[in-house]
């Protein structure tokens, strides 16, 4: 007897704000909001307007295929998305809230400021 594969329920899937495909799954963001960044206040529709929307992207030091897409939310609180980009598309490799912008990295995409 075959067994019936399932495949993996996309959650989020949007075009960055360089035009990639991004995406994650709803088994993947539960691993983590429960697992890695429990402190997490932000949800999946504040990770989207981060990605779609972002104050600034950066390369990461360590890897070079890992973007982060960081946000401000409120006056305290920046929401930092890192995403692993491979054959042009990407996926969510984590979220993560801090206080201040880590300008480590290479800069990729500055918001323009309005006039």
């Amino acid at each position: 007897m075959a067994t019936k594969i399932i495949p993996y329920e996309i959650l989020l899937e949007v075009k960055d704000v360089l035009g990639r495909k991004i995406r994650t799954t709803k088994d993947y963001w539960h691993k983590i909001r429960t697992l890695k960044h429990q402190e997490l206040r932000y949800d999946i529709i504040e990770v989207k307007k981060t990605i779609i929307d972002p104050d600034e992207v950066r390369a990461s030091i360590t890897d070079e295929t890992i973007l982060l897409f960081a946000k401000r939310f409120g006056k305290y609180d920046i929401l930092t998305v890192a995403v692993k980009v491979l054959n042009g598309n990407g996926f969510i490799v984590t979220a993560y809230q801090t206080k201040k912008y880590k300008k480590k990295g290479k800069l990729i995409w500055p918001k323009q400021k309005k006039q």
